[in-house]
């Protein structure tokens, strides 16, 4: 007999489908079958490349999350996310979302809170705010080096910036290197048009495995900054919408008091540490991102909304 297992796919940071990010995700239970099924590393690769999407969130129960009285605490997963062809080892902020949103809304529907351990990132949380629909992720703050001018760094990123966009040198603001993704943070003029400019993706590979281009948002938009993710060396040409690269530009704004004075509504950003963001990519997707900088940690914030469910055949 054909064994199945149900999936769901959900469009994250987003309340509409059909946009945000998409991320396809997989529930295993305590059950002895689930919990075996989930360390089957060949076969979940497998299912994570049928299904295409950029990350494919895979999440074991370790602590069901049931107190004495019946209630539910704060229930304990494992999370690993997968791209079509490898495990990825860093922090996967959509599919971290939609991955709370399936257990707050089909696993665990009266807990308030989840907590993910991750292999390589630490712990996170998440956390449903029932007054507008919203999760609130925790994660580790990004660290971040400034390419001043004169860095031996920055010539090549501004440079792979002009290829790839078309602008000048004079368009190209602020650069920061994020090691950790082996990736580069650079400021557009906010008087570029991020959402339309046509990007040479190939281009964008030169600077490492991800380009971030960023902007402060015009001040009607009802944002603080805009951005677009290149990721093609590990598969990803543009990202929709990508949570954990906004744990880089949480610290590039508001940790840079002359960057953040750049911001339309600068004061109130740097009093409140936060930034409304949107990502312009043709998907795109908002979030509001927190910055706690005594304890380096960030708080993305947004919505989510299930597209499809079903049973993979394995």
């Amino acid at each position: 007999m054909t064994r199945t297992h149900p999936f769901q796919t959900v469009d994250a940071f987003t309340s509409s489908p059909f946009s945000g990010n998409p991320a396809a995700v997989l529930i295993f239970t305590s059950s002895p079958e689930d919990q075996q099924l989930a360390k089957d590393d060949d076969l979940m690769q497998k299912i994570a490349a049928e299904f295409n999407l950029a990350e494919t969130a895979f999440c074991r129960a370790l602590v069901e999350g049931k107190t004495e009285g019946g209630d539910e605490g704060s229930p304990e997963y494992e999370i690993r996310w997968r791209t079509p062809t490898l495990e990825v080892r860093m922090l996967g902020g959509h599919a971290t979302l939609a991955s709370a949103h399936v257990l707050f809304t089909t696993y665990h529907p009266t807990a308030t809170s989840l907590t993910f351990r991750t292999l390589h990132s630490g712990t996170l949380r998440a956390l449903r705010n029932k007054s507008d629909n919203s999760i609130s992720l925790d994660f580790p703050a990004a660290s971040l080096l400034t390419l001043e001018e004169g860095h031996r760094r920055r010539p090549k990123i501004v440079d792979a910036v002009k290829a790839a966009t078309g602008l000048g040198e004079e368009s190209v603001g602020k650069v920061a290197w994020w090691d950790a993704w082996n990736g580069a943070v650079v400021e557009l003029d906010a008087g570029v048009d991020l959402a339309n400019l046509k990007v040479d993706i190939a281009a964008t590979a030169t600077v490492g495995d991800i380009l971030l281009l960023t902007q402060p948002a015009p001040a009607s938009s009802g944002f603080d900054i805009y951005s677009r993710v290149f990721a093609r060396p590990v598969g990803i040409d543009e990202d929709p919408v990508t949570g954990a690269a906004h744990t880089a530009l949480a610290v590039f704004y508001l940790l840079d008091p002359s960057t953040a004075s750049r911001l339309p509504h600068s004061s109130q950003a740097l009093s409140s540490s936060t930034l409304r963001a949107k990502q312009v990519s043709k998907r795109g997707g908002e979030l509001v991102v927190v910055l706690d900088q005594e304890i380096k940690r960030v708080e993305l914030r947004g919505q989510a909304r299930r597209v499809m469910k079903g049973e993979i055949e394995l």
